[in-house]
């Protein structure tokens, strides 16, 4: 039997609805498939933020005498290379540079604190000294500098025909600072010092407290 033409275009169109057809399946079961994997697969973990840079803060080892305080970071992650310690510029004008050794001596400003005391009314007791630590040093993989302002804790103590003794007890961190470290050792210490002992009025002598006559 011969097919006629309006059969055979009858036959093609049913061809190519079914490829649609098959291929319309195919989407949507992909699309089922996704939205499954979807509902199924773990939550990915967070993102964890990444870890704040926590700032030094030194602490102080006495030595027996109390000539001398070894400095050491609180955290044990981080480690000291080298230091720039400043003094109030009325003490010490020059900066003292450690090494891998960081600490602070009372040979480096006793002599020059004693004589900006002088004239004050400092008297023998506990008092503090302001000065600047510019610490570089190592915490994890980078190397960090850190400024800061710190108070020296320090007793004077009287000795008979010699000058008081200056004996070292503690530090302490004050604040943060930037690259006016020296200045902000100036003005802090410019506060802890007493002010001028006040020099006594020159008496009168018997001419100017003589009245005048009239």
């Amino acid at each position: 039997m011969t097919e006629t033409p309006e059969a055979r275009t009858r036959r093609r169109w049913i061809t190519m609805g079914e490829i649609i057809g098959i291929a319309a399946l195919v989407i949507s079961g992909l699309s089922y498939w996704d939205a499954h994997e979807e509902r199924v697969a773990p939550p990915k973990p967070p993102t964890a933020a990444p870890a704040k840079e926590k700032p030094l803060v030194l602490t102080g080892t006495l030595s027996d005498a109390h000539d001398r305080i070894e400095l050491h970071p609180a955290s044990a992650d981080d480690v000291i290379q080298t230091q720039t310690i400043r003094f109030p510029t009325s003490v010490r004008a020059d900066a003292v540079d450690t090494t891998g050794n960081a600490r602070i001596e009372a040979a480096w400003f006793e002599s020059g604190l004693r004589a900006a005391l002088k004239g004050t009314k400092l008297h023998a007791g506990r008092h503090r000294l302001a000065l600047g630590i510019e610490t570089s040093y190592v915490a994890g993989d980078a190397t960090r500098t850190d400024r800061a302002v710190y108070d020296i804790g320090y007793t004077l103590h009287e000795r008979l025909l010699r000058s008081d003794a200056v004996a070292i007890e503690g530090v302490s961190l004050v604040r943060r600072a930037g690259d006016d470290l020296q200045a902000a050792v100036d003005a802090r210490f410019a506060a802890q010092l007493p002010k001028p002992a006040a020099e006594p009025e020159p008496e009168a002598t018997a001419a100017e407290a003589k009245p005048k006559s009239g």
